[in-house]
């Protein structure tokens, strides 16, 4: 079964090459990280020892080699916003040997950099045995920790047979992600055996995933690390100010932020705009898109529309825009604090949505479309307290945007809700090191 595994995810891989290769997905150093392969700087802060390059399945302490780090593995940008503070609770219980933190994609791997927080930001292996343990032999964890939904088949055993402990924290398993699973159910079964703790975000996904064959005495609920983050990340009044006059925005306008949108909905949202900007004439839309290498093709579609726009990142003092274009990484919680109403992205396409808490934490009223279920147990807590409103498609975008921006009593009410929330629900970070106390203290 492993073989077959392998020979599919390298079968797989090869055909995405190409695309990602013309796409420019990764960089070089990028693409030999992937392989298990560590440039000068990085090798020196895993204290690599090339004697180990070998691949090996004994375990490490009969090779002599001290476990040190913590490795913490986070696909994209949004985990990695998600775990900051739990790496930042590692790291400060381990000042001596910081955590790695590893993700996959050229965005995630940029923002892993820059709020890394004295930690070892890397690209993460292949799921094929070379470039695994080639890693593992690199890095000799203590512990790695795989966030949300990251069951790497390979990995998990190779680490496994080393003795090290794998575990999930802020895991989730969404609907669609457990019918898929369903059908690989009895080998996935020996996946889940071989994991030391499953730390789930919600009953639902813990439920999904006891069906799927964990063993009970390993699956937790601690909560979604995401109501944590959203704080940690929360611009100051300050910076939304300093952004607010960067950009030229006084007191009067009507701002719609539609945050980490991706192909297929900017023209909705443009078309719910317009509709809006026919009452609202003072009313500017804010458009972040989740991928920036998709900025000039946003571009055409502003100018179709029959907008001005402008890149945010441009903006001349006193000049006029209509449609602003965030076009820089990581600043999206700042332009969340100048919305009249946060739009979120991914949801009106069947994508799934990206991160409420983002807009949620600065008391924002919240909006997105039908397509939510990467966010299941935060949207439902959001709509049963009335801090957010869900569209079923554009016709009722327009018209929910409408009605919001000329009630704005009734905006800053859900808004307020949706920040009151947002500090109600925290501690699943906590709970997460509680959980992992034990087998820390065992290594």
């Amino acid at each position: 079964m492993w073989i077959l595994y392998e020979f599919l995810y390298l079968i797989g891989f090869l055909l995405y090459l190409p695309s990602a290769l013309w796409r420019r997905r990764l960089p070089h150093r990028g693409w030999s990280m992937r392989l298990g392969r560590y440039p000068d700087r990085v090798a020196q802060a895993l204290s690599f020892d090339p004697r180990f390059d070998a691949p090996s399945t004994r375990p490490l302490a009969s090779l002599g080699i001290a476990q040190h780090s913590i490795w913490v593995h986070a696909v994209s940008v949004g985990e990695v916003l998600a775990v900051q503070p739990l790496v930042r609770a590692l790291r400060q219980a381990m000042p001596e040997r910081p955590p790695v933190l590893s993700t996959i994609t050229p965005t995630g791997f940029a923002v892993a950099s820059s709020q890394a927080g004295g930690c070892t930001p890397i690209y993460f292996p292949l799921d094929l045995r070379g470039c695994v343990e080639r890693a593992l032999n690199a890095i000799r964890p203590r512990l790695l920790l795989l966030v949300e939904s990251e069951l790497w088949p390979t990995v998990i055993r190779q680490a496994s047979a080393r003795g090290i402990p794998v575990a999930v924290v802020n895991g989730r398993i969404s609907p669609r992600a457990f019918r898929r699973y369903a059908l690989v159910k009895p080998w996935l079964r020996v996946t889940l055996g071989r994991m030391a703790l499953l730390l789930m975000q919600s009953q639902a996904d813990a439920d999904r995933l006891l069906q799927l064959g964990a063993s009970p005495s390993k699956v937790r609920v601690t909560g979604s690390l995401k109501w944590d983050a959203s704080l940690s990340t929360r611009p100051t009044a300050e910076a939304i100010r300093e952004t607010a006059a960067r950009i030229g925005l006084g007191h009067r306008e009507e701002i719609i932020v539609a945050g980490s949108t991706h192909r297929g909905e900017e023209a909705a949202v443009l078309q719910a705009f317009r509709a809006a900007r026919a009452e609202h004439h003072a009313a500017r839309l804010i458009l972040a898109p989740r991928h920036l290498e998709r900025l000039g093709e946003v571009e055409g579609l502003i100018r179709d529309a029959g907008f001005s726009s402008v890149r945010l990142s441009q903006v001349e003092p006193g000049g006029e825009w209509a449609v602003g274009l965030l076009d820089t990484m990581g600043q999206l919680p700042r332009y969340y604090g100048l919305a009249t109403v946060a739009l979120i992205g991914g949801s009106l396409i069947p994508h799934g949505g990206q991160n409420p808490l983002e807009a949620a934490s600065v008391g924002k009223p919240v909006v997105f479309g039908p397509s939510m279920h990467n966010f299941e147990s935060i949207v439902h807590q959001l709509l049963a307290h009335h801090a957010a409103r869900q569209v079923a498609n554009a016709g009722e975008l327009t018209r929910l945007l409408k009605a919001l921006l000329g009630d704005p009593v009734e905006a800053q009410a859900m808004g307020r809700r949706a920040r009151e929330l947002t500090e109600r629900f925290q501690g699943a970070t906590q709970r997460t090191l509680d959980a992992l106390a034990p087998i820390l203290q065992r290594q």
